[in-house]
């Protein structure tokens, strides 16, 4: 993890958005039914849960492959405001994407931007993580870019079984200033 800390009262504590994105992954586990005497079967069911694909290029490359996860977290945020977590799946992988969005947010183009930990939730931000063993590098500074959504439900209804697409490309860079270009689509049903 990142040894950056945000200040509180003159204590140390974790950022909230790291907070946030660590209880979305706990509460968001698959389920995997899966033998391995079945392996044709898997595979297709592998390509058939993909929802959200990406490349990563820059100072470190890879590959993003997810079923995609679309979570409402209504009261958070410091002003209890709530936002969307819009990530290609849960838990260590070995790269992820993870768009933080605000409520109320519709189809279309919306520029990405890099928030300060006070204003994670009230505008379109991102975040790549990158699984080194033995901790996980984030790229979240100097963020620029678009995410463009053609489908994205209404805060107000029920997730489960709204169709959630869209694509993206954006620039960011870790505390190292290693930059990096992600670009991707995804398109899955709210669960």
């Amino acid at each position: 993890m990142s040894d950056t800390f945000v200040l509180l009262r003159g204590k140390k504590v974790i950022p909230l958005f790291r907070i946030l994105l660590l209880v979305c992954f706990a509460l968001i586990l698959p389920s995997c039914d899966e033998s391995p005497s079945q392996e044709e079967s898997s595979e297709a069911s592998k390509k058939k849960d993909v929802g959200f694909e990406a490349v990563i290029t820059g100072s470190y490359e890879g590959k993003v492959s997810g079923i995609g996860v679309l979570v409402l977290l209504p009261e958070a945020g410091f002003e209890h405001q709530g936002y969307f977590f819009l990530s290609d799946g849960q838990g260590i992988r070995p790269h992820g994407v993870t768009f933080v969005l605000p409520r109320g947010l519709t189809p279309g183009k919306h520029i990405l931007e890099s928030p300060s930990p006070l204003d994670i939730g009230t505008v379109p931000s991102v975040r790549v993580d990158r699984d080194m063993g033995d901790s996980v590098l984030s790229a979240e500074m100097n963020t620029s870019g678009f995410l463009d959504l053609t489908a994205f439900p209404d805060d107000e209804n029920n997730l489960s079984g709204s169709d959630v697409t869209g694509s993206f490309e954006f620039q960011t860079e870790d505390r190292k200033g290693q930059e990096i270009t992600v670009k991707g689509t995804f398109s899955f049903k709210g669960k």
